[in-house]
């Protein structure tokens, strides 16, 4: 019989050590080094094309050069200096609670597989329905908030038809339409796809010019559509807008849907980390009414992607989307996550949350908290003293904004800016207005790494206007 090279398993304590290296190096750059990528996509791609599969190489050599080549073609996203996304900097103790999930690899679908684990994560994701007001609900981790908001759409299907679970948009008279703000996160049209109901299903509710639905565009929008032969199945409302950090009226938005007998979802992908900081959870009023909740743990909760979150008030509407029964699979006690969930073998995500409770605990969140806030409205002081214009009014610490002292173009100000290196920021369209946009979401970041953004957004402009 051929033998298996060695390779396959651990074996020396110098892999560890190597590894250990380019972590610490990985570390040292998202603090001081460069953000944005130093090789053009047309240099990576060239670097990455001449490697040679075809003969192995040491554990040593492969890390380093996968190490090289993220180190060059990548965007620092979990950089201190990187403002502009929602997915900050990966916290220690939830990568060290990954690669342990990674060596185990337990199969967490299956309860009777993996029963430490699979109880872990049911103990934070009770902990997390504790927090949204279900005590009687369920939740589970999902790829990312695309999966739990679908999950959430197929749980307004089933409750608006006992057919749907078999024969699909078929058990239906009446086209099933769904409801988000013009400023939610867009993925709902790809999930619309994906679940057969198409893109014209979602209905794109205007805001009341500040980034927020229009509660009352909302209700009249019903209205006509169901005057027009649809039927409304799900409300879902935005709790921290991709584009500016915007709440919409969810208490509102909850009496609409309880009104028309239609599912309440809240969409709280990045937001809904607050429900680990009571001194905020006023900044979520309206979350506790909600029939279903997406939050993000990879994004404000400092986890690796992905690390979504579904939390569903009724625990039968999941029973009803995922359940099966097969020869191959053991029944156990019902919630096995193959049942309940839309996968079959899943990684151990929770570990990720559960170290973090473990060794940071909520207090420490609250303070990761208040630094963000704290360097949000330090930001949003400094901006106007230089000529930016801050055009939202987010309660979090999101903040977009354009250029008046010479009215230049925003996304040219942002290539701009990437094209210098030090920082980097969003560019995105609000209220029928192009702006730039920056997120205080790392636990890295400090004012100074503020400062520095400034400063750069200021040469930039400078630059641009000669």
């Amino acid at each position: 019989m051929p033998k298996i090279p060695n390779s396959f398993t651990y074996n020396d304590t110098n892999n560890l050590q190597a590894l250990a290296q380019e972590i610490e190096s990985a570390y040292a750059n998202i603090v001081d080094g460069s953000v944005a990528p130093v090789w053009s996509f047309a240099e990576t791609k060239r670097h990455i094309a001449v490697i040679d599969f075809s003969q192995p190489i040491a554990l040593d050599d492969a890390l380093s050069e996968a190490a090289y080549l993220m180190e060059h073609g990548d965007l620092r996203s979990a950089s201190a200096r990187c403002f502009g996304y929602f997915n900050p900097t990966a916290a220690w103790p939830a990568v060290v609670g990954d690669v342990l999930a990674s060596v185990r690899n337990p199969q967490i679908c299956v309860t009777s597989h993996a029963p430490a684990s699979v109880t872990m994560e049911r103990r934070i994701a009770d902990m997390v329905c504790a927090k949204l007001s279900m005590p009687d609900g369920m939740a589970h981790f999902t790829s990312g908030g695309s999966e739990a908001n679908e999950t959430a759409l197929l749980a307004a299907l089933c409750r608006a038809s006992n057919d749907y679970i078999e024969h699909g948009v078929r058990a239906f008279d009446k086209a099933p339409s769904i409801y988000v703000s013009a400023d939610s996160h867009l993925a709902w049209i790809k999930i619309a796809k994906a679940t057969g109901l198409g893109a014209k299903a979602v209905r794109l509710v205007p805001t009341s010019g500040d980034g927020r639905m229009d509660a009352g565009a909302l209700a009249d929008i019903i209205g006509k559509d169901k005057m027009e032969g649809l039927q409304p199945v799900m409300i879902a409302a935005t709790c921290g807008t991709t584009g500016a950090g915007m709440i919409d009226p969810l208490a509102s938005c909850h009496k609409i849907a309880e009104s028309e007998n239609m599912h309440f979802h809240v969409d709280a992908a990045w937001a809904g980390a607050l429900i680990f900081d009571q001194s905020r959870h006023r900044l979520l009023a309206g979350i506790e009414l909600a029939d279903s909740v997406t939050i993000d743990a990879h994004k404000w909760l400092s986890v690796p992607m992905g690390a979504g979150i579904i939390a569903l008030r009724d625990t039968s509407q999941a029973a009803n989307v995922f359940s099966v029964k097969t020869s191959y699979m053991p029944e156990g006690d019902g919630q096995d996550f193959y049942i309940t969930t839309n996968q079959w073998s899943r990684r151990f995500l929770g570990l990720r949350l559960w170290m973090m409770l473990r060794v940071v605990g909520e207090a420490g969140y609250r303070q990761m908290f208040d630094q963000h806030f704290a360097l949000a409205d330090y930001a949003r002081a400094q901006l106007p003293k230089h000529g930016w214009q801050i055009r939202n009014d987010s309660t979090l610490p999101v903040i977009v904004f354009n250029d008046i002292k010479y009215g230049l173009d925003s996304q040219t100000i942002a290539d701009e800016v990437e094209k210098r290196g030090k920082v980097w920021l969003g560019r995105v369209a609000f209220e029928g207005r192009s702006v730039l946009r920056i997120c205080t979401t790392s636990f890295l970041s400090t004012e100074a790494d503020v400062d520095l953004l400034i400063g750069e957004l200021n040469a930039a402009r400078e630059t641009l206007k000669i």
